[in-house]
């Protein structure tokens, strides 16, 4: 595992650009964290990077935002909102590690789905501007902390 400290909105957005460089379609991010970690704002650097010129926000009434990337789409997924129902049998599996980069907010919420390989990233908020991102690569993912 491996930790980062970004001292503002800009620095984890750029710590998101670096890490969108060892991307591809197939993969999943789960971003663990309280409300107003940065989770949203590490996502909006990551889709610029990737090529998203529309406005990226938080799924949260949606549960799933897709932008399209140069190569590959973006699934964006808030799965706050599934505290109480849970993701089962509502086809989101139709999106998760296929064709583009699956990004889940709140992947507790979403846990059956989930598979081995994926990037784990947790925020952890230690004032209003400063956050620890903790990257764990699960499976064949792995390498990727490694890299950083």
């Amino acid at each position: 595992m491996r930790e980062f400290v970004t001292n503002s909105p800009k620095d984890t957005q750029t710590l998101a650009s670096q890490i969108a460089s060892y991307t591809q379609p197939g993969m999943i991010l789960t971003l663990t964290g309280d409300l107003g970690a940065g989770k949203t704002t590490f996502t909006q650097g990551m889709a610029r990077e990737l090529g998203v010129a529309s406005r990226v926000k938080s799924p949260t009434f949606n549960i799933l935002n897709t932008y399209q990337g140069t190569d590959f789409p973006i699934y964006h997924f808030d799965a706050y909102r599934l505290e109480m129902t849970g993701a089962a049998d509502q086809g989101f599996e139709d999106y998760i590690g296929t064709d583009g980069l699956t990004i889940i907010e709140w992947p507790q919420f979403m846990r059956d789905l989930l598979p081995n390989d994926r990037v784990e990233l947790v925020f952890k908020r230690s004032d209003e501007h400063t956050r620890t991102i903790s990257i764990n690569g699960q499976g064949h993912y792995q390498a990727i902390e490694e890299k950083l």
